[in-house]
């Protein structure tokens, strides 16, 4: 069983209501966004999504390092790994 904490940031955190929470049986950084988007629904998506892709502005970071770099939705994780999500900064 693969057990991956997932922590929020910024705006995320005040419209989700939570600082994190630790998601099971995820393999991938997709599968991850899945399971986030089932929990949360709308409110999630878009605050995140663009279609079937991430928002420019939002950062996912697995372990500090942002999945753009890594694989994307096919980053692959294993127990213990954080997932990090940033979303845009408003402000101006």
């Amino acid at each position: 069983m693969l057990g991956v904490r997932v922590e929020f940031f910024a705006t995320l955190r005040e419209s989700l209501g939570t600082n994190s929470v630790d998601l099971d049986n995820v393999d991938t950084v997709g599968e991850v966004i899945s399971a986030l988007i089932e929990r949360f629904g709308q409110v999630f998506r878009e605050a995140v999504m663009e279609g079937e892709r991430v928002k420019d502005m939002v950062k996912i970071l697995v372990n500090g390092k942002d999945i753009r770099e890594l694989r994307g939705f096919e980053t692959e994780l294993i127990d213990g790994d954080c997932v990090s999500i940033f979303p845009p900064i408003a402000g101006g």
